[in-house]
């Protein structure tokens, strides 16, 4: 019965080794964080959601937010992986629906008023979300563009 009970809680401790964790966490600026993998390798789907807080509940804004580092990627992936202790700094949200981080035209571009906003990243399996924690916008960044 000894060596059940051994063998178990070995199972449940390798079991929690491999979980899936990510933490994502706000930086400074309003729009700016950052994602970590506090657990065994994940595979992230590269499109972030951008919640906002409405009347009590937090509703999806669209937006085209992507766990990217920089503009010139000619084709980003559907999905990166990150591995154990990985971070990953995206470029901050600006504000805006179409040109969330990077300075692309698009005719429906639309700023988003002022208020509490949240980044949920979702696993490339799309079975576990991690929420961010809330953050105010008082105002979008101010693009170094014009559209």
């Amino acid at each position: 019965m000894k060596i059940f009970a051994i063998a178990a809680v070995f199972l449940l401790v390798a079991g929690a080794a491999h979980a899936q964790s990510v933490s994502v966490r706000n930086l400074a600026s309003p729009g700016a964080f950052e994602v970590v993998n506090v657990g065994g390798e994940v595979s992230l789907s590269s499109r972030v959601q951008v919640q906002g807080l409405y009347k009590g509940a937090w509703i999806n804004m669209g937006g085209d937010v992507r766990l990217v580092r920089s503009c010139d990627i000619p084709q980003i992936p559907d999905c990166i992986t990150l591995h154990r202790g990985e971070g990953l700094q995206p470029l901050p949200w600006t504000g805006y629906s179409c040109s969330s981080q990077c300075p692309i035209g698009c005719r429906a571009n639309k700023i988003y008023p002022p208020g509490t906003f949240r980044f949920i990243v979702v696993s490339c399996s799309g079975d576990k979300s991690f929420a961010g924690p809330a953050f105010y916008m008082e105002k979008t960044r101010d693009p170094e563009w014009e559209l």
